[in-house]
């Protein structure tokens, strides 16, 4: 069973150390399941030739126990008609089949076990062949999702060495200058004293007065002049 012993001890590779190599872990896990596979593909090849055999030998068995019944009926038949030395060798030829029955069926015997050995082997390494490649497939995708992770963050981090709020800033106080520098150009439209700015400037002293007056009304009624 050594096959069988290196299947298993490929399946049961220890896949942190792949993890810690600079190897691509994806790849490695794939090539250790198809390395796997393949042991398992080729111990399934001698389980099928096991079998094959064990065929062989139960129609071979078939044949002599036919045999065995034809040097029977030939040897009464030449009983039967007196040719007692053609009888003889009837019965030689059927004492002949009969031992290589007794070798044939100890062999289907032993065969039949060791079939049935091989056969459990290989359920058992099946499944130990599924449960890698699940796990396999799950190894791949935390490692899919740690290098995504891994690139988002450091996506992040080269973002974070120059804040973007400082841009925003920037923004911000251009906005307020050119805030400014259109204020400015209103006033220094503003001294020009045109005859709209003239008339802005009367309804600006109207308010005014009209609020000193209702000022100077409160005071009276309050007695603080």
């Amino acid at each position: 069973m050594g096959l069988f012993s290196r299947v298993k001890d490929l399946l049961q590779a220890n896949i942190m150390d792949i993890v810690n190599k600079n190897e691509d872990p994806e790849k490695m896990l794939n090539l250790y399941v198809a390395r796997a596979t393949e042991e398992v593909r080729n111990f399934q090849i001698q389980v099928n030739r096991a079998v094959a055999d064990k065929i062989q030998l139960e129609e071979r068995i078939e044949i002599l126990r036919k045999d065995i019944t034809q040097r029977t009926e030939q040897a009464k038949l030449a009983v039967a008609q007196g040719k007692d030395d053609l009888a003889r060798t009837a019965l030689t030829l059927k004492k002949d089949a009969e031992q290589s029955l007794q070798d044939y069926e100890q062999q289907l015997a032993d065969q039949a076990q060791a079939v049935a050995d091989l056969q459990e082997n290989l359920r058992i390494l099946t499944e130990k062949l599924e449960k890698a490649k699940l796990e396999r497939n799950n190894l791949v995708m935390r490692q899919r999702r740690a290098q995504t992770m891994k690139r988002a963050n450091e996506a992040i981090s080269g973002v974070s060495t120059r804040d973007p709020l400082a841009d925003i800033d920037r923004m911000k106080e251009r906005v307020e200058r050119a805030e400014a520098e259109a204020k400015a150009s209103k006033t220094m439209l503003s001294t020009g004293n045109s005859l709209e700015d003239q008339f802005e400037e009367l309804e600006k002293n109207k308010a005014n007065a009209e609020v000193e007056d209702e000022l100077a009304k409160l005071k009276a009624e309050l007695g603080k002049e």
